[in-house]
């Protein structure tokens, strides 16, 4: 259509001329000298009104290619501009909330940190006078005595520690939260803080004679893991053919007491777990069968606070403080795992 248009104006352009000179041109030829003048004079507004007229004619021109069906083969131009719009259902809310506060500027104002916590051993542990201590407690208060701040612990359960991080009860989570694909589109993680060996637990009297993971790969077999988590993917994974025996925590127990013959437990201290039930439970492989990383959780909506738990994390972590700290509670006789 675009390229159309110049023809347009040049040909408006000489019809116009040549209608003003042939009147010009008969009044001379005729001698009629007084109306000759005449026509010299309206031929001059003519000249001046000839730009508008050429506008005028191309915008009228153009506009009628424009309401022209397109040629086959060629694409309307408003059918790009204008496509189609979704079909009802299918378009999704985006999932990240609208930032509501600056977390680290809050913070400091506040003057204290506020830190949801679990009691799962080794990240956090609780003695019967209530004081905390574990690896992510250690973290927790290094990171507070750094800011200048003091810090508030506040203990949540794994039903609604996703829910109470997501509604301001505390401004980050830190209790060695598993990093899965479903938390990661309510909530953000930092960087991992440790990755837990994944291992094999099982039952002596149940499968006390098998090593090797086909041993396990068996429909007679039962594995237990904690619901919703990576340990489940990976169990049905490596154990296609066997019973995955889903449940809220405590796997081990489930172990313990012959109602599975084996669980998937990320753990930092793998030999801890067999002094729940030592007459009971074996490791069948002393490495781990895969590894999960666990971290702090935020909410989404605050980039700031991300990066600033991202790059302490990388300063402890080049010191070698943060594998120190992890050494140490490995050691701990109440090793565990996390939720």
């Amino acid at each position: 259509m675009a390229e159309n248009c110049p023809r347009i104006w040049r040909a408006t352009g000489r019809r116009l001329a040549a209608h003003a000179a042939l009147s010009v041109g008969r009044q001379i030829t005729h001698g009629e000298e007084n109306l000759n003048l005449s026509a010299i004079s309206v031929f001059k507004p003519l000249r001046r009104i000839a730009p508008w007229l050429l506008a005028c004619a191309a915008g009228m021109a153009c506009l009628a290619q424009a309401q022209t069906p397109a040629p086959a083969g060629e694409v309307p131009v408003s059918s790009i501009v204008s496509p189609a719009p979704a079909a009802p259902g299918t378009e999704v809310a985006p999932v990240m909330q609208a930032p509501g506060i600056d977390t680290l500027a809050t913070i400091r104002k506040r003057g204290r940190l506020r830190v949801g916590v679990i009691t799962v051993e080794p990240m956090v542990m609780r003695d019967a006078n209530g004081a905390f201590s574990g690896l992510s407690i250690d973290v927790m208060r290094r990171m507070a005595q750094e800011m200048d701040v003091g810090i508030d612990f506040i203990l949540t359960n794994s039903l609604v520690m996703i829910q109470d991080l997501r509604d301001g009860r505390f401004d980050l989570l830190a209790t060695g939260l598993w990093m899965t694909t479903e938390r990661a589109m309510v909530i953000n993680f930092t960087d991992p803080t440790v990755n837990e060996g994944v291992y094999l637990v099982a039952n002596r009297a149940l499968a006390g004679k098998w090593r090797q993971l086909s041993d396990y790969d068996q429909p007679k077999v039962r594995i237990a893991v904690y619901s919703n988590t990576a340990q489940e993917k990976l169990a049905r994974r490596i154990f296609p053919r066997a019973t995955i025996v889903r449940v809220d925590g405590n796997e081990v127990s489930v172990v313990a007491k012959g109602d599975a013959h084996a669980a998937l437990v990320p753990t930092l201290a793998p030999e801890a777990l067999l002094q729940r039930a030592p007459t009971r439970l074996f490791l069948p492989r002393e490495l781990p069968v895969s590894y999960t990383p666990t971290a702090f959780g935020v909410r989404k909506g605050d980039p700031d606070f991300l990066n600033f738990l991202n790059t302490w994390l990388s300063l402890r972590r080049g010191e070698g403080w943060l594998e120190e700290r992890a050494r140490h509670w490995v050691a701990d006789k109440n090793a565990g795992k996390a939720p």
